[in-house]
């Protein structure tokens, strides 16, 4: 027959198992989003798996998860119309916020934003009555409120059903939500007047008057070309070199405006998260250590590429330009370069009449 004793002791060691338990799951990252949602290239031997280019191997997502969390900023690249690169940014929102708030990664800081390259300055008003910062008692709001109040549907950036993931774990996770671009019309500016657009002692503040390495400026001036098909003239590429490395230099003025000793994410295009001279590199310009940020490049696997390292682009040096690449499948989409052909050929015949 069973004591009372007996069975406080079964019960004890019950609960201490069911905590054991729940502690170890906590230390787990969120499942990852792999129900893929591109249909391109699925069965490839890559997709899914996360690579660290400074180890040269693969890596587990407790690992993964670690890493990012005791981070200070975390970039997340994207291929912008892929949304299973969205589902995995917000897979590790939700991730880094889960380690964090669970003190699992000690001396992590306290993640504060999610800055935006696809949230411009000039939406700051949007964001406010979004947040509801003018009123005595703001609305609960939802990802589908932020995409009406920004106008998100003339933005001109892909459908927002695959970035809705990541502004609901953003709100989930109470991350306040910034601009990391500024205005279109400033960016027209910029390309005009270069340097001069801006006022008096904002290059030196953002790092901009510091030059790239030689090899680094020639390498950003080819991938403006290949970007754009090689339709652009050569006399272009300057001031288009001089507006990335403001956007970049922004991206990370975004991130700088958390207080001291807070973190936070970023969410841009696969080329701004580059260390070699892209966000990091003015973060490191302006005292962040290379080691409080972490950077993670979302790239498409390719036919009868399964060489984890030929996806990692690397600096004249050969220091790898992300930290972590997590594949995915492709997103079917046209030949980009074909659209673009149609559309400097409409802007020819628009200004020829």
């Amino acid at each position: 027959m069973k004591t009372f004793a007996s069975v406080l002791m079964v019960a004890l060691l019950a609960g201490l198992a069911g905590a054991h338990n729940a502690f170890a799951d906590n230390r787990d990252p969120p499942p990852p989003p792999t129900d893929w949602v591109s249909e391109e290239l699925r069965e490839h031997p890559l997709v899914g798996k996360v690579w660290s280019a400074h180890d040269k191997s693969f890596v587990d997502l407790r690992d993964f998860g670690k890493a990012l969390a005791l981070a200070r900023f975390v970039l997340l690249g994207e291929v912008h119309d892929n949304p299973d690169h969205h589902l995995w940014q917000a897979w590790a929102i939700r991730t880094v916020s889960k380690l964090r708030g669970s003190r699992i990664v000690e001396g992590a800081p306290q993640l504060d934003i999610v800055a935006m390259e696809m949230v411009r300055t000039d939406q700051n008003e949007a964001l406010d009555k979004f947040y509801g910062r003018n009123v005595a008692v703001p609305r609960p709001r939802k990802a589908r409120d932020f995409a009406r109040m920004l106008k998100w549907q003339e933005s001109g950036w892909p459908d927002f059903k695959i970035y809705e993931p990541i502004i609901d774990q953003a709100l989930y996770a109470q991350l306040v939500i910034v601009p990391a671009s500024v205005s279109r019309d400033f960016t027209r500016r910029l390309s005009k007047e270069g340097e001069a657009a801006l006022v008096s002692g904002e290059a030196d503040r953002l790092a901009l008057a510091q030059p790239l390495d030689g090899k680094l400026a020639e390498a950003l001036s080819t991938e403006i070309k290949d970007s754009h098909c090689g339709l652009i003239p050569g006399k272009a590429i300057p001031a288009m070199s001089f507006v990335q490395r403001f956007r970049d230099a922004t991206m990370a003025d975004s991130l700088l405006s958390v207080a001291t000793g807070k973190g936070g994410i970023l969410i841009a295009g696969n080329g701004h998260i580059r260390r070699d001279r892209g966000v990091p590199w003015y973060l490191e310009k302006r005292g962040v250590a290379a080691q409080a940020v972490v950077a993670l490049k979302l790239a498409e696997v390719s036919d009868g590429k399964n060489d984890p390292e030929d996806y990692i682009e690397r600096s004249p040096e050969g220091s790898p330009s992300a930290d972590f690449v997590v594949f995915t499948p492709q997103t079917k989409r046209d030949d980009p370069c074909e659209k673009m052909r149609e559309q400097m050929q409409k802007k020819f015949d628009k200004d020829k009449s």
